[in-house]
Protein backbone atom coordinates (compact mmCIF):
# COMPACT_ATOMS: atom_id res chain seq x y z
CA UNK A 1 0.00 0.00 0.00
CA UNK A 2 2.82 2.41 0.94
CA UNK A 3 4.67 1.61 -2.31
CA UNK A 4 1.57 2.42 -4.34
CA UNK A 5 1.28 5.87 -2.69
CA UNK A 6 4.96 6.59 -3.40
CA UNK A 7 4.60 5.56 -7.05
CA UNK A 8 1.42 7.62 -7.42
CA UNK A 9 3.13 10.66 -5.85
CA UNK A 10 6.12 10.36 -8.17
CA UNK A 11 3.88 10.10 -11.24
CA UNK A 12 1.84 13.10 -10.09
CA UNK A 13 4.97 15.25 -9.59
CA UNK A 14 6.34 14.16 -12.98
CA UNK A 15 3.10 15.14 -14.72
CA UNK A 16 3.01 18.51 -12.95
CA UNK A 17 6.62 19.32 -13.79
CA UNK A 18 5.93 18.49 -17.44
CA UNK A 19 3.03 20.94 -17.46
CA UNK A 20 5.02 23.79 -15.96
CA UNK A 21 8.07 23.55 -18.23
CA UNK A 22 7.36 25.51 -21.37
CA UNK A 23 9.42 24.95 -24.49
CA UNK A 24 10.28 28.10 -26.41
CA UNK A 25 8.95 28.44 -29.95
CA UNK A 26 12.38 29.72 -31.01
CA UNK A 27 14.46 26.66 -31.79
CA UNK A 28 16.01 24.78 -34.68
CA UNK A 29 13.48 22.78 -36.69
CA UNK A 30 13.70 19.02 -36.39
CA UNK A 31 12.77 17.42 -39.69
CA UNK A 32 9.58 19.05 -40.92
CA UNK A 33 8.68 20.36 -37.46
CA UNK A 34 8.35 23.97 -36.37
CA UNK A 35 11.41 26.16 -35.81
CA UNK A 36 14.10 27.76 -37.94
CA UNK A 37 16.09 26.52 -40.91
CA UNK A 38 18.68 28.38 -42.90
CA UNK A 39 20.85 27.79 -45.93
CA UNK A 40 23.93 29.66 -47.16
CA UNK A 41 23.51 31.03 -50.69
CA UNK A 42 26.91 32.77 -50.67
CA UNK A 43 29.50 33.77 -48.05
CA UNK A 44 27.35 36.60 -46.67
CA UNK A 45 24.00 35.71 -48.24
CA UNK A 46 21.51 33.38 -46.50
CA UNK A 47 17.92 32.22 -46.74
CA UNK A 48 16.27 31.98 -43.32
CA UNK A 49 12.92 30.33 -42.71
CA UNK A 50 10.85 30.07 -39.57
CA UNK A 51 7.88 27.70 -39.42
CA UNK A 52 5.33 27.98 -36.65
CA UNK A 53 2.21 25.92 -36.04
CA UNK A 54 -0.93 28.00 -36.26
CA UNK A 55 -1.73 31.27 -38.01
CA UNK A 56 0.75 33.32 -35.91
CA UNK A 57 2.17 35.53 -38.68
CA UNK A 58 3.77 38.14 -36.41
CA UNK A 59 5.52 35.48 -34.31
CA UNK A 60 6.88 33.73 -37.43
CA UNK A 61 8.23 37.04 -38.79
CA UNK A 62 9.75 37.97 -35.44
CA UNK A 63 11.51 34.64 -35.03
CA UNK A 64 12.83 34.76 -38.61
CA UNK A 65 14.39 38.15 -37.77
CA UNK A 66 15.81 36.76 -34.52
CA UNK A 67 17.38 33.84 -36.43
CA UNK A 68 18.78 36.23 -39.05
CA UNK A 69 20.40 38.31 -36.27
CA UNK A 70 21.80 35.24 -34.50
CA UNK A 71 23.25 33.94 -37.77
CA UNK A 72 24.71 37.34 -38.65
CA UNK A 73 26.52 37.55 -35.30
CA UNK A 74 27.74 33.93 -35.58
CA UNK A 75 29.22 34.68 -39.02
CA UNK A 76 31.09 37.72 -37.64
CA UNK A 77 28.94 40.45 -39.24
CA UNK A 78 27.28 43.49 -37.66
CA UNK A 79 24.08 44.02 -39.63
CA UNK A 80 21.93 42.44 -42.30
CA UNK A 81 19.70 43.67 -45.11
CA UNK A 82 16.48 41.85 -45.98
CA UNK A 83 16.55 41.48 -49.75
CA UNK A 84 13.41 39.40 -50.12
CA UNK A 85 10.71 38.22 -47.73
CA UNK A 86 7.65 36.03 -48.02
CA UNK A 87 4.98 35.09 -45.54
CA UNK A 88 2.56 32.26 -46.20
CA UNK A 89 0.03 30.36 -44.16
CA UNK A 90 -1.04 26.88 -45.21
CA UNK A 91 -4.47 25.46 -44.33
CA UNK A 92 -5.65 28.75 -42.88
CA UNK A 93 -9.16 28.46 -41.43
CA UNK A 94 -11.87 30.11 -43.51
CA UNK A 95 -13.30 32.96 -41.43
CA UNK A 96 -16.34 33.21 -43.69
CA UNK A 97 -17.18 29.52 -43.63
CA UNK A 98 -20.85 29.18 -42.78
CA UNK A 99 -22.02 27.21 -39.79
CA UNK A 100 -24.04 24.19 -40.86
CA UNK A 101 -27.79 24.50 -40.36
CA UNK A 102 -29.28 22.37 -37.60
CA UNK A 103 -31.39 19.38 -38.53
CA UNK A 104 -34.79 19.20 -36.83
CA UNK A 105 -36.54 15.87 -36.41
CA UNK A 106 -40.18 15.68 -35.25
CA UNK A 107 -41.52 12.46 -33.76
CA UNK A 108 -45.25 12.19 -33.06
CA UNK A 109 -47.06 9.51 -31.12
CA UNK A 110 -50.39 9.01 -29.30
CA UNK A 111 -49.50 11.39 -26.44
CA UNK A 112 -48.09 14.25 -28.53
CA UNK A 113 -45.08 15.29 -30.58
CA UNK A 114 -41.43 15.72 -29.71
CA UNK A 115 -38.92 17.77 -31.74
CA UNK A 116 -35.17 17.13 -31.63
CA UNK A 117 -32.55 19.47 -33.08
CA UNK A 118 -28.93 18.57 -33.78
CA UNK A 119 -26.03 19.86 -35.85
CA UNK A 120 -24.72 17.68 -38.67
CA UNK A 121 -21.39 15.91 -38.06
CA UNK A 122 -18.28 17.97 -38.86
CA UNK A 123 -15.40 16.44 -40.83
CA UNK A 124 -12.59 15.39 -38.49
CA UNK A 125 -9.73 15.50 -41.03
CA UNK A 126 -9.10 19.26 -40.99
CA UNK A 127 -5.34 19.78 -41.48
CA UNK A 128 -3.29 21.87 -39.04
CA UNK A 129 -2.42 25.44 -39.93
CA UNK A 130 1.26 26.24 -40.51
CA UNK A 131 2.85 29.65 -41.05
CA UNK A 132 6.17 30.15 -42.85
CA UNK A 133 8.21 33.37 -42.74
CA UNK A 134 11.09 33.25 -45.22
CA UNK A 135 13.67 35.94 -45.90
CA UNK A 136 16.84 36.28 -47.89
CA UNK A 137 19.43 38.33 -46.07
CA UNK A 138 22.79 39.83 -47.02
CA UNK A 139 25.16 40.46 -44.11
CA UNK A 140 27.66 43.28 -43.71
CA UNK A 141 30.12 45.00 -41.40
CA UNK A 142 30.72 48.62 -40.43
CA UNK A 143 28.36 51.41 -41.48
CA UNK A 144 24.84 50.06 -41.78
CA UNK A 145 22.71 51.01 -44.82
CA UNK A 146 19.42 52.67 -43.98
CA UNK A 147 16.99 50.77 -46.22
CA UNK A 148 15.61 47.47 -44.82
CA UNK A 149 18.68 46.92 -42.65
CA UNK A 150 18.83 45.64 -39.09
CA UNK A 151 21.43 45.82 -36.33
CA UNK A 152 21.98 42.14 -35.48
CA UNK A 153 23.10 42.71 -31.87
CA UNK A 154 20.18 45.01 -31.15
CA UNK A 155 17.63 42.41 -32.27
CA UNK A 156 19.41 39.55 -30.50
CA UNK A 157 19.71 41.49 -27.21
CA UNK A 158 16.01 42.47 -27.34
CA UNK A 159 15.13 38.80 -27.85
CA UNK A 160 17.32 37.73 -24.91
CA UNK A 161 15.80 40.44 -22.71
CA UNK A 162 12.26 39.33 -23.63
CA UNK A 163 13.11 35.67 -22.86
CA UNK A 164 14.60 36.61 -19.47
CA UNK A 165 11.50 38.64 -18.58
CA UNK A 166 9.17 35.74 -19.52
CA UNK A 167 11.15 33.18 -17.50
CA UNK A 168 10.89 35.21 -14.27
Amino acid sequence: MFEMKVITSILFITVLSGCTSQQSAYRAAKGEGSGYKDVALAENHYRVQFKINGPARKAAQKYALVRASELTIAQGYDWFVVENRTLRTLNEPDLFESTPSPIATRNCGLLGCRTQTQLPAQPMDVPDTETFATMEIRMGRGVRPEKESYDAREIWEAHQKENNAQSQ
